[in-house]
């Protein structure tokens, strides 16, 4: 016991040490103008190790959290130990920041100390055992104020500070190997909700240096990590930018559809041939989803600009179909609509010469609600895998501002200006086939097999505020029932996340649930006519 209370007072002692260093070496990277890139590297790996810090709880209770887990987990504590003084001696030993380039340009005269500078050189690793942490802390401390009275100067230019910040990717990259399990997982969640923060050409840098830590991580969990972060950072900066340029158009005669191909009862969305695509001979199967109001004034741009937005690349985890383009099909029919990507084992792979009706059923999706009303039931774990990954999708669009920065025309309502998704509904989420689909002279659908581990979102354009009983439709948030002409919010989604993740833990619809059971209709209808009175319902 007394060795794990050595251990939780020296990391906490650490902690701020280690803080503390970030901050100096990036004042001393910030004196040098063409070192701007690397500013942006070191203060990324500082917020990385905030990152870690805050998995421990807020400030008041982290040290007492800590504990837990060292009693819990006592050589993995002792090894977070070790890390953080490696760490802080990497920061610390004057003399051997030499290394990277760091020469004392300026001394301070009047502090007899800096006279005596081989004193803050750290021979041993005796310095870093639990019982020396005291000392070893005490002496990072004195060390730390008489940096702060040192001018250096950085001879060896961008390499030798690139080479400290390989040391402090590596030192992130230890951390984040400690900890609970559930609660690492939350560390790449924190990082997403910070990019909400930046803008321009902080996001340009950072993207650079996500991109340059995937190519020199040696370890390939953390080079993954490493290239998610950068499609998040690039999403970012489109979705608040615009992707450049303009999506493809496809004409209605690109396509070979039937109604037998419709995805839902309502036809917003339909499975379609696509002939000659990318080049002629070679076709695809592609998902059609047709948007509203498709004559309204600027609703095209919108339209690409979502469909530009789709097709940049998007990490694994996050659960969405990419974009071919768009379809005009205003003069025969007057709508608009969307060419989604299925996955590569329905899109691909299509027998030739194509026999009559090109899509066998075998390749047809089905969607939560549909997939509800006819099985009996999924395990469990299932159903946890399904909720993470809607969350998780949800949560990086949020973090994103997937459309919420959207310039639109000023006549649109606010709600379809800046919207985020709008329409999330069980109705909206797919599940393909799994496998090789093969044959495609077969229109039997009994053994399709979907792959229940990548369930996707869909749904962007067909939003629910038009030709929808906004009373009736018990995925939407009450203050959007009340008033469907009120700015869309984020909350809204989480709003309509829920009702899905409900129905998933049930098994059963809402509607349903709500219709056969009158007492739950009754305070239903109380609890939206009491939400919608409230003025603060996104605070």
């Amino acid at each position: 016991m007394a060795e794990v209370a050595n251990i939780v007072a020296g990391v906490f002692q650490l902690i701020p040490l280690c803080n503390a260093g970030f901050v100096l070496i990036k004042d001393v990277v910030q004196l040098e103008q063409k070192l701007s890139e690397q500013q942006i590297w070191i203060q990324n790996h500082q917020n990385n190790f905030w990152s870690w810090c805050e998995i421990w709880g807020p400030s008041e209770i982290r040290e007492r959290k800590f504990k837990h887990y060292a009693q819990d987990n006592p050589v993995s504590a002792k090894a977070v130990l070790r890390q953080l003084a490696l760490n802080s001696r990497l920061f610390f030993d004057i003399k051997g920041l030499d290394r990277y380039g760091f020469e004392i340009k300026k001394l301070i005269p009047t502090d007899h100390r800096i006279q005596q500078l081989d004193n803050f050189h750290f021979e041993t690793n005796a310095d870093l055992d639990p019982q020396n942490i005291n000392r070893f802390e005490a002496k990072c401390n004195t060390n730390l104020l008489v940096m702060r009275r040192i001018q250096f100067s950085l001879v060896s230019g961008a390499k030798g500070v690139d080479e400290l910040i390989a040391r402090f990717r590596e030192f992130n990259e230890v951390l984040w190997g400690y900890g609970q399990p559930l609660e690492l997982a939350r560390l790449n969640k924190g990082i997403y909700d910070n990019l909400n923060q930046l803008t321009g050409d902080q996001l340009n840098k950072l993207l650079a240096a996500y991109t340059r830590e995937s190519e020199t991580s040696r370890d390939s969990v953390s080079a993954g990590n490493y290239r998610s972060l950068a499609k998040m950072v690039n999403l970012r900066a489109h979705a608040i930018q615009g992707a450049p340029g303009r999506p493809h158009v496809f004409g209605a005669s690109s396509f070979h559809m039937t109604d037998n191909y419709r995805v839902d009862s309502r036809g917003t969305s339909t499975m379609a041939l696509l002939y000659d695509y990318p080049k002629k001979g070679d076709h695809r199967v592609a998902l059609i989803e047709w948007a509203q109001n498709a004559q309204v004034s600027g609703k095209r741009r919108e339209i690409e600009k979502l469909a530009l937005l789709l097709n940049v690349p998007k990490p694994d985890e996050m659960s969405m179909l990419d974009s071919y383009g768009i379809l005009d099909d205003l003069q025969r029919t007057n709508r608009l609509g969307f060419v989604l990507k299925p996955p590569i084992n329905i899109r691909t792979n299509l027998p030739q010469p194509l026999p009559p009706g090109a899509i066998s059923e075998r390749r047809m999706p089905i969607n939560l609600r549909q997939l509800i009303k006819t099985r009996d039931g999924l395990d469990l774990g299932v159903r946890f895998d399904i909720a993470k990954k809607l969350v998780d999708t949800v949560h990086m669009m949020h973090a994103v501002d997937w459309a919420h920065k959207y310039v639109a025309p000023s006549h649109f309502k606010p709600d379809t200006a800046n919207r985020l998704h709008r329409n999330i509904r069980p109705n909206n989420i797919l599940f393909f086939p799994l496998g090789s689909i093969g044959d495609e002279s077969s229109t039997q659908a009994a053994h399709r097999v979907f792959d229940l581990s990548s369930p996707f979102i869909a749904g962007y354009s067909n939003g629910a505020a038009s030709g929808i009983n906004m009373k009736l439709d018990y995925y939407e948030h009450p203050a959007r029932r009340n008033d469907p002409q009120i700015a869309y919010r984020r909350l809204y989604d989480l709003y309509s996340l829920g009702c899905v993740l409900l129905e998933l833990a049930l098994w059963t619809t809402i509607d349903k649930q709500i219709e056969h059971d009158p007492g739950s209709r009754e305070a239903s209808y109380k609890v939206i006519r009491a939400l919608s009175l409230k003025p603060t319902l996104d605070r």
